[in-house]
């Protein structure tokens, strides 16, 4: 049962309560972020950067890679489903949805994926043969590497429960309505963040 609420909790938590807990979560995902440098250029992608952007600009992002999908999917939800749709579920399941990427955020205060990534563009970037890194480095980037897939895995589960259970869709045509949401999500978000980050630079 608590196996389940991980990865479905919009059955209890949704409308305004989902919304608040949500936002709240967001809010923190961007702070976070600030300090460990860690952003999400679209709606799934986790990117660890170098150089220094406002606090403001890990805000408006975070608004934006949850706003968009929404908006994206009650457009599919409101046209797949015969039932009546709520925006106020679509926008605060979907905001919930995004906690997993805190803890990615708080990943992002690790060292280590920071050398593993300065040695991997010295090496290839920078044709650097000099370039060292320590092992110990190299295991901590890898469980990182690999824990930011789990996250991002169990977001991605989240936002289907999220959209299935706000549209009161299922089987096949919930997966292709959200598979098809998503696909889109990631392309719109990721213009939306190139013109973001010009607009920040």
């Amino acid at each position: 049962m608590k196996t389940k609420k991980l990865i479905n909790p919009f059955v209890e938590i949704a409308g305004s309560k989902a919304l608040f807990y949500g936002l709240l979560v967001m809010m923190l995902t961007g702070l976070t972020g600030y300090f460990s440098q860690t952003h999400f250029p679209d709606v799934i992608s986790i990117k660890i950067i170098q150089e220094y952007l406002p606090l403001g600009y890990f805000f408006v992002q975070q608004l934006m890679i949850w706003l968009i999908p929404s908006l994206i999917f009650f457009v599919f939800a409101f046209w797949g489903s015969s039932s009546t749709v709520r925006v106020l579920d679509i926008l605060g399941t979907l905001a919930l949805a995004r906690f997993p990427y805190f803890i990615a955020a708080l990943l992002g205060f690790s060292g280590s994926i920071k050398r593993f990534g300065n040695y991997i563009m010295a090496l290839v970037m920078e044709q650097d043969m000099s370039a060292t890194i320590s092992v110990i480095d190299i295991i901590m980037a890898i469980i990182i590497l690999f824990l930011t897939i789990l996250l991002t895995i169990w977001m991605v589960a989240l936002m289907y429960n999220a959209f299935r259970v706000s549209s009161n869709l299922k089987g096949g045509k919930a997966v292709g309505l959200f598979i098809a949401g998503l696909f889109i999500s990631i392309i719109a978000t990721l213009f939306a963040n190139m013109g973001l980050y010009q607009l920040w630079v």
